[in-house]
Protein backbone atom coordinates (compact mmCIF):
# COMPACT_ATOMS: atom_id res chain seq x y z
CA UNK A 1 0.00 0.00 0.00
CA UNK A 2 1.45 3.59 -0.75
CA UNK A 3 1.07 5.86 1.57
CA UNK A 4 0.85 10.08 1.00
CA UNK A 5 4.31 10.39 1.85
CA UNK A 6 5.87 8.59 -0.85
CA UNK A 7 4.22 10.44 -3.13
CA UNK A 8 5.60 13.42 -1.85
CA UNK A 9 8.74 14.24 -3.32
CA UNK A 10 10.61 15.11 -0.92
CA UNK A 11 13.37 17.46 -2.56
CA UNK A 12 10.02 19.28 -3.89
CA UNK A 13 8.92 19.87 -0.63
CA UNK A 14 12.25 20.77 1.00
CA UNK A 15 12.69 23.67 -2.01
CA UNK A 16 8.67 24.78 -1.30
CA UNK A 17 9.90 25.26 2.25
CA UNK A 18 12.92 27.39 1.94
CA UNK A 19 11.16 29.75 -0.43
CA UNK A 20 8.15 30.16 1.58
CA UNK A 21 11.08 30.73 4.96
CA UNK A 22 12.87 32.88 2.75
CA UNK A 23 9.55 34.87 1.75
CA UNK A 24 8.48 35.10 5.81
CA UNK A 25 11.67 36.53 6.88
CA UNK A 26 11.83 38.76 3.83
CA UNK A 27 8.27 39.75 4.39
CA UNK A 28 8.36 40.02 8.14
CA UNK A 29 11.93 42.50 7.03
CA UNK A 30 9.32 44.71 5.25
CA UNK A 31 6.76 45.26 7.76
CA UNK A 32 9.77 45.30 11.02
CA UNK A 33 11.79 47.99 9.17
CA UNK A 34 9.25 50.31 6.93
CA UNK A 35 7.81 51.48 10.32
CA UNK A 36 11.32 51.95 12.09
CA UNK A 37 12.58 54.24 9.32
CA UNK A 38 9.54 56.27 9.38
CA UNK A 39 10.69 56.85 13.32
CA UNK A 40 14.33 57.02 12.08
CA UNK A 41 13.25 60.25 9.99
CA UNK A 42 11.16 61.38 12.58
CA UNK A 43 13.96 61.27 15.32
CA UNK A 44 16.11 63.14 13.08
CA UNK A 45 13.57 66.11 12.39
CA UNK A 46 12.97 66.09 16.10
CA UNK A 47 16.15 66.23 17.10
CA UNK A 48 16.96 69.12 14.71
CA UNK A 49 13.80 70.77 16.06
CA UNK A 50 15.29 70.25 19.65
CA UNK A 51 18.55 71.84 18.67
CA UNK A 52 17.00 74.59 17.08
CA UNK A 53 14.77 75.43 19.48
CA UNK A 54 17.56 75.01 22.45
CA UNK A 55 19.51 77.60 21.02
CA UNK A 56 16.77 80.10 21.12
CA UNK A 57 16.35 79.58 24.63
CA UNK A 58 20.12 79.99 24.84
CA UNK A 59 19.58 83.40 23.23
CA UNK A 60 16.79 84.23 26.20
CA UNK A 61 18.57 83.45 28.85
CA UNK A 62 21.80 84.95 27.67
CA UNK A 63 19.21 88.08 27.30
CA UNK A 64 17.65 87.96 30.56
CA UNK A 65 21.87 87.66 31.90
CA UNK A 66 22.27 91.10 30.48
CA UNK A 67 19.29 93.03 31.67
CA UNK A 68 20.03 94.65 35.03
CA UNK A 69 18.14 95.41 37.70
CA UNK A 70 16.14 93.87 40.99
CA UNK A 71 13.38 92.36 38.92
CA UNK A 72 15.83 89.09 37.40
CA UNK A 73 16.12 86.55 40.15
CA UNK A 74 19.23 85.46 39.14
CA UNK A 75 19.07 82.25 40.87
CA UNK A 76 16.39 81.59 38.78
CA UNK A 77 18.18 82.39 35.58
CA UNK A 78 21.22 80.03 36.53
CA UNK A 79 19.08 77.54 37.11
CA UNK A 80 17.41 77.32 33.62
CA UNK A 81 20.93 77.73 32.71
CA UNK A 82 21.53 74.94 34.25
CA UNK A 83 18.90 72.96 33.22
CA UNK A 84 19.30 74.07 29.49
CA UNK A 85 22.86 72.35 29.35
CA UNK A 86 21.69 69.07 30.80
CA UNK A 87 19.20 69.05 28.06
CA UNK A 88 21.80 69.76 25.53
CA UNK A 89 23.53 67.14 26.81
CA UNK A 90 20.60 64.34 26.70
CA UNK A 91 19.80 65.73 23.14
CA UNK A 92 23.26 65.34 21.74
CA UNK A 93 23.30 61.44 23.43
CA UNK A 94 20.02 60.69 21.92
CA UNK A 95 21.35 62.30 18.39
CA UNK A 96 24.45 59.78 18.76
CA UNK A 97 22.40 57.04 19.57
CA UNK A 98 20.03 57.43 16.77
CA UNK A 99 22.60 57.61 13.96
CA UNK A 100 24.78 54.95 15.47
CA UNK A 101 21.52 52.69 15.47
CA UNK A 102 20.57 54.01 12.05
CA UNK A 103 24.57 52.85 11.19
CA UNK A 104 23.80 49.49 12.44
CA UNK A 105 20.71 48.49 10.22
CA UNK A 106 22.04 50.10 7.34
CA UNK A 107 25.59 47.52 8.06
CA UNK A 108 22.85 44.65 8.78
CA UNK A 109 22.06 42.71 5.66
CA UNK A 110 18.52 41.60 5.12
CA UNK A 111 19.49 38.08 5.91
CA UNK A 112 21.19 38.41 8.66
CA UNK A 113 21.09 36.98 12.29
CA UNK A 114 17.88 37.24 13.98
CA UNK A 115 19.42 37.61 17.58
CA UNK A 116 21.22 40.82 15.78
CA UNK A 117 17.65 41.85 14.88
CA UNK A 118 16.42 41.58 17.94
CA UNK A 119 18.89 43.48 19.69
CA UNK A 120 18.42 46.06 16.97
CA UNK A 121 14.85 46.15 17.70
CA UNK A 122 15.26 46.31 21.55
CA UNK A 123 17.65 49.10 21.03
CA UNK A 124 15.24 50.68 18.74
CA UNK A 125 12.70 51.05 21.44
CA UNK A 126 15.53 52.10 24.42
CA UNK A 127 15.99 54.95 21.90
CA UNK A 128 12.34 55.57 21.49
CA UNK A 129 12.01 55.37 25.11
CA UNK A 130 14.74 58.00 25.50
CA UNK A 131 12.97 60.31 23.21
CA UNK A 132 9.79 60.11 24.87
CA UNK A 133 11.31 60.82 28.21
CA UNK A 134 13.39 63.76 26.85
CA UNK A 135 10.16 65.51 25.11
CA UNK A 136 8.45 65.09 28.81
CA UNK A 137 11.29 66.75 30.16
CA UNK A 138 11.64 69.99 27.54
CA UNK A 139 7.92 69.93 27.70
CA UNK A 140 8.05 70.47 32.09
CA UNK A 141 11.35 72.93 31.41
CA UNK A 142 9.14 75.13 28.60
CA UNK A 143 6.46 75.38 31.05
CA UNK A 144 8.17 76.71 33.89
CA UNK A 145 10.93 78.63 31.70
CA UNK A 146 8.09 80.35 30.00
CA UNK A 147 6.36 81.01 32.85
CA UNK A 148 9.35 82.73 34.82
CA UNK A 149 10.65 84.53 31.40
CA UNK A 150 6.90 86.45 30.88
CA UNK A 151 6.61 87.44 34.33
CA UNK A 152 10.47 88.88 33.70
CA UNK A 153 9.56 90.79 30.15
Amino acid sequence: MISIIDLIDIDHVDKLFETRHLFQITNMELTETAPQQAEHFEWLNAVDFYHTYLDIVADRIAALSALDGEVIDERRVEYFSEKLNELRERLYGISYAVSEHIDEIDLESAFGNRLERDLQSIHHCGIRDKIERFEELVNDFRTAFNEFYVRVL
